[in-house]
């Protein structure tokens, strides 16, 4: 993919994936500064004792070919496929996933309830317009579906009722047909979500290995370098400075959470813009990884829980993503857990998070403590991106303003959007070309 350049130059705050996608795909001289001393941002991995961890677990699928071919491209010969082995926590029960594939797995009065219910669903009429995630989800897969696994899954992950979720999550959320459903209720094996059915990660240096792979086509980031302040020059430019080093741009890309980058503006922010900002929601998030010793026969890759009882929203297995990231004879467990910023869970100390995770993992058979040779407990103020009910009218406001001052947000928690790695490049694509004038083609 050869860029001819142009004579602008454009400071890119943070080296995450969309921060170094946005240098490959732009056709100006790009200069990327990050805080920490390392790429990957929230999609990094860090290596303990043998082990490789990822900041919270991600693996590559997209219904975009050409993007996926791109990310799985970048690491040459370190990429692996694998077969998705997911199950969801249900009354005792591992139910695979997606949980309306497998309904034949749950006991008889759940199994004749949540199939009763989707072909007698009254409010596929009631909600022909759904206004709301609720109704959405009523309308396509009944309340037995919902009430069981949709509406307790989403309440922990989200921290918010699902009356209060915007339709946007609907585009992410395959409708079955009544034939999937009764075959599920039989017994038959079916397969949903089938574009995340196979997936591919990294061999070796966990999901950081795809940036590492994206830095080696940019220059080279300016590590170290935490922004204190974004003011206006003459002439319509821009400085940045650590208070140390300013640095003039003709145009900014920011990929930091907006949150923050409001918190740096030396210059006017509309109280329309700063209330936007503040009505965008993003949860936190603990990440609990886990040395285990011994092998793992059932090499799962992930465990939803929808029960309110046990604060983990899922675990995953890096060892099954790949069998590097766990020293020989052992293999790992990673735990998240989410939660609304200032709220009780969010003010446990790490070891009663600690605690309760392990003491969770071994009720459900998961895990024995004795077996456990290390422990990690890591905090992510930025994690989840809520669609709450005003978070299209928010996210316009704070996207559109920013842009027309000359700052550009991508990524996650700038241009403020729940998406994967491939999201981001596809977001990155976007707004790259609409800087050239012309699609950015990979």
């Amino acid at each position: 993919m050869a860029i001819q350049r142009s004579g602008k130059r454009i400071g890119i705050l943070g080296a995450g994936p969309s921060g170094l996608c946005m240098a490959q795909f732009l056709r100006a001289d790009c200069e990327i500064v990050e805080r920490n001393h390392g790429v990957g941002g929230h999609a990094g991995s860090f290596f303990k004792e043998g082990y490789t961890f990822d900041y919270g677990p991600h693996i590559m699928f997209s219904k975009n070919k050409a993007v996926l071919d791109f990310m799985v491209g970048s690491l040459g010969t370190n990429v692996m496929q694998c077969r998705r082995n997911n199950r969801i926590s249900f009354k005792g029960r591992l139910v695979r996933y997606p949980f309306e594939n497998d309904l034949g797995a749950l006991g008889p009065e759940d199994n004749f309830r949540c199939t009763w219910d989707f072909l007698n669903n009254p409010y596929r009429t009631q909600f022909k317009k759904p206004k709301n995630l609720e109704e959405w989800l009523l309308s396509v897969f009944g309340k037995g579906i919902c009430e069981a696994y949709l509406f307790p899954y989403n309440l922990k992950v989200w921290n918010l009722p699902v009356d209060r979720l915007s339709m946007l999550w609907a585009d992410r959320i395959p409708r079955p047909t009544p034939e999937t459903i009764l075959r599920a209720a039989l017994g038959f094996k079916t397969e949903g979500y089938l574009h995340q059915l196979f997936y591919h990660y990294p061999k070796r240096g966990g999901y950081q290995a795809i940036s590492q792979a994206f830095a080696e086509k940019v220059k080279p980031v300016r590590f170290g370098y935490e922004v204190k302040s974004v003011r206006r020059l003459g002439g319509g430019k821009w400085e940045i400075t650590d208070g140390k080093a300013p640095m003039a741009f003709d145009e900014l890309v920011s990929t930091i959470p907006v949150h923050e980058l409001l918190k740096v503006a030396k210059f006017e922010v509309p109280k329309r813009v700063r209330e936007a900002v503040r009505g965008l929601i993003v949860n936190p998030m603990y990440v609990v990884s886990l040395g285990v010793r011994g092998e793992d026969r059932e090499k799962m890759t992930a465990i939803y829980f929808p029960e309110a009882e046990f604060l983990v929203n899922r675990v995953s297995f890096p060892a099954t993503f790949s069998g590097e990231n766990a020293p020989a004879g052992h293999h790992s467990i990673q735990a998240e857990i989410t939660c609304r910023a200032g709220s009780k869970v969010w003010k446990m100390s790490d070891g009663d998070i600690l605690e309760h995770v392990i003491a969770g993992l071994e009720k459900r058979g998961l895990v024995k403590r004795e077996s456990i040779v290390l422990t990690d407990v890591k905090r992510s103020k930025y994690a989840y991106v809520v669609y709450d009910s005003d978070y299209q009218k928010n996210a316009r406001i704070v996207r559109e303003w920013f842009w027309r001052q000359g700052i550009r947000l991508v990524g996650r928690f700038s241009y403020f959007e729940y998406v994967n790695v491939d999201g981001v490049v596809e977001r990155a694509m976007e707004i790259a070309g609409r800087m050239n004038g012309s699609p950015v083609k990979l």
